[in-house]
Parts: structure tokens; C-alpha cells; sequence
């Protein structure tokens, strides 16, 4: 084990010169990676984008290569398996991951339909599934929720599903990637004390995430990857004292002296602080409105209400950020800004007009939707075939791009740092490119508004500040910006507004003043 004491336990986890190859990809993922775990640690493995991190997740679950294609090379151990080769059953008894996207592992109906699901399939009794399933949803607070379709669930609570599933085949070693980065601040303090309890309880944990969040912190141990390669290995509050600069260099810790000593995620900007005042939710100004919701409602058919008398409004080129926990409403209201769920009349208005009996495609041409999941949007080969794929496009035929076109994708491609990566599979980029791609494939459509769910979970500070600044060059040339974010601090500094949701409406509506 490289940089650490080798401890007395036995061994959980061991990779020997460990290296893979993605089809098509001529650099490793993971190159010449040797470490071992011992069993019953809790392992944070962080690093920045591409970094290796969900491919250790993924070589340690045997998803990869068995799944997912590649070439792995050099050998892993997991608890006296080698989870390229051994049964499904022999790995799901030993390891249980939970991905990045939960919807990539979601295969029932319901959060209880899916906790039972493994269980059921390694023949355990009726009674021994029914009190997994009990236990499970208990630990990641679901059971008020266990009987709603898990299409209607929030990103939150589909990840909390996922973790539930996992948890309910009781294995050994737990292994979540960037399993947190969808949850809310509160949910992702329920996910800290949720580790500590299996670690309590003897799991081998390994958490991977691109950031040193509170989930590192509380580990046991921090390894660092960077290009497929440890960087630091040590005890986190060690690494934290000794690397703090090159941590901050890697987009692990914020770039700014207050927020490395505060909390990951919610640490404080330099304009957090700036003054602002409370505006009743009714009272939204509309002079000059770009838009305008005024008392939007809406339930699913046969469910709760998921949206009360929402109101709130906003001027072209402002940026504005809505918050609130998991299920307070906050996709649904930025579907019914898009004609993805039908808006009752005198709710919502563009430009002062009511925009209910508007088309999908009417709202299309107008606003831009970057979606939680960035893969549901990619639809082409290659990053610049992704970018530049509606550009091309008129009435079905393919046209080849002028001059202005060609320079605003080079443009965009520069500013999210993708220019290297230009004739690479949207699929292969890490988790923060992708996002970045997703966004200037929507940036570089002229709209007059942009809507992005969620657009810095789950990525390092560095990919994040690219998404920013990316919105804060549309917001200086007039677009509105419309984000859904678990990461206010990042951006109260120079937002115009915010809008909290909780329990389905506006409990708190600011108009900030950015320094």
C-alpha cells in the first residue's frame, strides 16, 4: 500500500498496477493504480474530473469490464474475488455500488419494489426481505414515499432509492460513487451519519466524490486520484493541513481562503454575504418581466400537490437560482416553464403574455433546458457533433456551419476546456465534462432565457467554475439564467435573485444585491 503504514487487518480491497482502457480511448483511465484497503475502513477516494474515480467504482462492482466494454489490466482483489470473472451472486454477496445516476440502476416501480429486488433474486426468505426492506428505506428516510412511482420522485429521492436498493443486499463492502451529490445539504448530512453507521457496523465503505466534502472528512482515510494515479494518501484533517494549496489547485477545495475552512459545497463566496431583503412570494415584480409566475399550482394525476401558488419574476439578463430540499417542486417548476407538464392559464407569462396554450416548441425557441442528467440530451457521437448538432440541422437537411457558427463553437469549447476532447464520445467524459457539454450544446443556440437543473452537483470547483462563468457571460449579454442549485453560495454573490422552495411552495423570495 502505497504511502500508508500497511495495517494488520485483512485485506478488503487490492489493486495491483492496475490499468484501463476505454473502446476507443488511446490514454488509461487508471494507470498502473496499486492500493489496498483494509477490511472495515472507510476509504474517501476524491479527485477531479477524469480522474479515474468512477472507474474504480465501476472495476470494483464489476460493471467494467464486463458491461461496459474496455480493457482492464493488472489485478483486483475484492475480498477474495476478482469481480471481472466471478458470478454476479459472488459479487453482490462481497460489494454493492451506487452510481453517480441513479436511474441507471432503478428497475421497479416503486422505492419499496426496489429494495425488495436484490434480495428476491438471491432466493432470500419473505420474512429476512421484509425487514431489509423495512431497514433500508428507514436509513435513507423513505418510508412515507415507498409506495410512489419512482418516476414521479425527485433526483434527491431517486438517489435515495438507489442507496435503499443497495443497503437492503446487505454486502460488505459499500461502495458509493458520488452517491450524495443529487441530496440536499440536510439529506447529505443523513448520508454522512448513514456511513458512519455502517462503518460502525464493520462495511469496508469507499466513497468517491470531486470534492473534499463532509463525506471526506468524516472518512477514515482520503486517497487522491489525479490522471488515473495517487496523488495523496492519508488521514483527511493530515492531507487538509499539509495539502490545502495543491487540494485547492485540483478543484477539490474552493479557490478562496474563507470557504477552504467552512463547510464542502455551501462554503461561503466572497459576495455571499451581500445585502438583500425578503419579498413576499405574491408580490414578484413584473415591470419589464422577461417572466412572470404568478400562483402557479400544479399536481400529478392520482398525488400530492408538488407546486402551490409559486410566484416569482424575472428581467432579461438576470440571474436568478431557485433552492429547497429533495421534492420540494423545484423540477416540476422548471417543466412547467418548458411545456414539459401542462400550466394552467394566468399562471405563467412571457414578455407579459400568457404562455399556457403555448407549444413545446414555441417555448423551444425561446428557452433552453439543461437537464439534471446531462446524458438524456446527447444525441450525437462526438463532443463537437454534440455541440454543433442543431446548427447543422434545417428542416432535416445537414448544412455545413459558416463562419460565425464555426468560431462561437470554438469559443465555447475553449471556455469549458474541451477543446482536447473534441472528437470524443460525450459518453466518455468524466462527470463535470459532461455537464459543460451539455451546457454550451444549449449556449450555443441564441435563447432569451437558459433553465439548468442542478448544473454543479456532483462536479469539482474547477468544472464548476467553468459552468459559471459560461452563465455569467450569457447573463452580461442579456440571457436569463435560471439555475437549480443545492450550491447557493457559489452564486448568491452575483445573482439577482432566489427563490426557496419548501414543501411544494415559496417559502422565502430575495431579491440580492451582488457586490
Amino acid at each position: 500500500m502505497e504511502g500508508r503504514e500497511q495495517s494488520m487487518s485483512p485485506i478488503s480491497i487490492k489493486c495491483s498496477n492496475l490499468f484501463y482502457y476505454y473502446d476507443d480511448e488511446r490514454e488509461p483511465a487508471l494507470q498502473g493504480l496499486t492500493l489496498s484497503v483494509p477490511e472495515g475502513e472507510w476509504t474517501a477516494v476524491i479527485g477531479p474530473g477524469g480522474s479515474g474515480k468512477s472507474t474504480l467504482c465501476q472495476l470494483l462492482s464489476g460493471y467494467l469490464p464486463r458491461s461496459g466494454g474496455g480493457t482492464r489490466e493488472g489485478e483486483l482483489n475484492l475480498a477474495g474475488i476478482d469481480p471481472a470473472t466471478a458470478e454476479i451472486a459472488e459479487i453482490a454477496e462481497r460489494c454493492g455500488l451506487v452510481f453517480q445516476d441513479p436511474d441507471a440502476q432503478l428497475v421497479q416501480g416503486t422505492p419499496q419494489d426496489e429494495a425488495a429486488f436484490g434480495p428476491e433474486n438471491l432466493r432470500v426468505s419473505p420474512p429476512e426481505i421484509e425487514r431489509r426492506v423495512e431497514e433500508a428505506l428507514a436509513a435513507v428516510n423513505l418510508e412515507q414515499l415507498r409506495h410512489s412511482p419512482v418516476r414521479e420522485l425527485s433526483g434527491g429521492q431517486r438517489q435515495r432509492t438507489a442507496i435503499a436498493a443497495v443497503l437492503a443486499l446487505r454486502p460488505r463492502i459499500v461502495v458509493f460513487d458520488d452517491a450524495s451529490a443529487s441530496l440536499d445539504p440536510a439529506a447529505q448530512e443523513q448520508f454522512v451519519q448513514l456511513c458512519r453507521k455502517l462503518h460502525a457496523e464493520g462495511r469496508t465503505l469507499i466513497t468517491a466524490s470531486g470534492r473534499f466534502d463532509d463525506v471526506a472528512r468524516s472518512a477514515e482515510r482520503v486517497i487522491v486520484l489525479d490522471g488515473g494515479r495517487v496523488l495523496l494518501d492519508g488521514p483527511p484533517q493530515e492531507l487538509l493541513r499539509g495539502s490545502r494549496e495543491r487540494l485547492a489547485q485540483l478543484g477539490l477545495l474552493p479557490p478562496y481562503a474563507e470557504a477552504a475552512k467552512a463547510g464542502p459545497g455551501l462554503a461561503a463566496g466572497p459576495a455571499a454575504a451581500a445585502s438583500a431583503h425578503m419579498t413576499p412570494p405574491r408580490a414578484a415584480a413584473d415591470s419589464g418581466s422577461l417572466l412572470k409566475v404568478d400562483r402557479l399550482s400544479f399536481a400529478y394525476a392520482g398525488a400530492p400537490r408538488a407546486l402551490h401558488e409559486t410566484s416569482f419574476a424575472m428581467k432579461p439578463g438576470e440571474w436568478g437560482i431557485i433552492t429547497g430540499e429533495n421534492g420540494s417542486g423545484k423540477t416540476t417548476l422548471t417543466r412547467l416553464l418548458m411545456g414539459l407538464l401542462p400550466v394552467p392559464p394566468e399562471a405563467v407569462f412571457w414578455e407579459g403574455q400568457d404562455i399556457a396554450r403555448w407549444r413545446v416548441q414555441q417555448r423551444a425557441a425561446k428557452i433552453g433546458y439543461v437537464f439534471q442528467q446531462p446524458e438524456y440530451q446527447f444525441v450525437a457521437h462526438t463532443v463537437w457533433d454534440e455541440l454543433v448538432y442543431g446548427l447543422g440541422q434545417k428542416k432535416g437537411r445537414i448544412r455545413e456551419l459558416d463562419s460565425a457558427e464555426r468560431e462561437a463553437a470554438e469559443t465555447l469549447l475553449r471556455t469549458a476546456g474541451l477543446v482536447d476532447r473534441r472528437g470524443v464520445s460525450p459518453y466518455l467524459l468524466s462527470q463535470g465534462e459532461k455537464k459543460l457539454l451539455s451546457i454550451i450544446a444549449q449556449f450555443i443556440h441564441p435563447k432569451a432565457l437558459y433553465i439548468l437543473d442542478e448544473p454543479t452537483s456532483g462536479i469539482d470547483y474547477g468544472a464548476a467554475d467553468k459552468v459559471l462563468r459560461l452563465c455569467r457571460e450569457k447573463a452580461a449579454a442579456g440571457a436569463g439564467v435560471l439555475m437549480i442549485t443545492h450550491d447557493p453560495a457559489l452564486v448568491e454573490g452575483e445573482a439577482a435573485f432566489m427563490l426557496k422552495l419548501h414543501q411544494h411552495e415559496a417559502a422565502e423570495y430575495r431579491r440580492l444585491a451582488p457586490v
